[in-house]
């Protein structure tokens, strides 16, 4: 069987993890008593990183309908990530905040890239033929 999306689901789980332990311990958000807005948005951009790298793993194993699929997923999920670090949570409102000018505008381009290489990928595996 042949496994058509290794390389590329290999690829996810790197941009996954990296996503979840730059959103969880490495991009910059406000410290304080009380949790900020930025930290709920890096805490859900964590763990759609999580989950897009899981379904990195399991792209790696599948056969090429089912890594059509999570593809499709992968590009949604870089939709929301976009979408968490703009309006759905967003940064601090305050503009000379470093979440605000450093960690919103990183998880946007970073969100973009995973979908528009999710859906480059996806457009490979659809003009595969076996």
């Amino acid at each position: 069987m042949k496994k058509p999306a290794f390389f590329s689901g290999f690829v996810m789980m790197i941009v996954g993890a990296a996503l979840a332990l730059a959103a969880m311990y490495g991009l910059p958000h406000c410290g304080g008593e009380t949790p900020m807005r930025c930290i709920w948005m890096l805490r859900a951009v964590g763990g759609l990183g999580m989950v897009i790298a899981v379904l990195g793993v399991a792209m790696q194993f599948a056969a090429r309908e089912i890594a059509m699929g999570l593809q499709i997923a992968n590009a949604l999920n870089g939709i929301l990530v976009v979408s968490l670090a703009t309006f759905l949570i967003g940064a601090c409102p305050n503009p000379l905040m470093r979440c605000h000018t450093i960690t919103e505008p990183v998880l946007v381009v970073w969100g973009a890239a995973i979908a528009l290489v999710a859906l480059a990928d996806f457009w490979r595996l659809s003009k595969k033929h076996d």
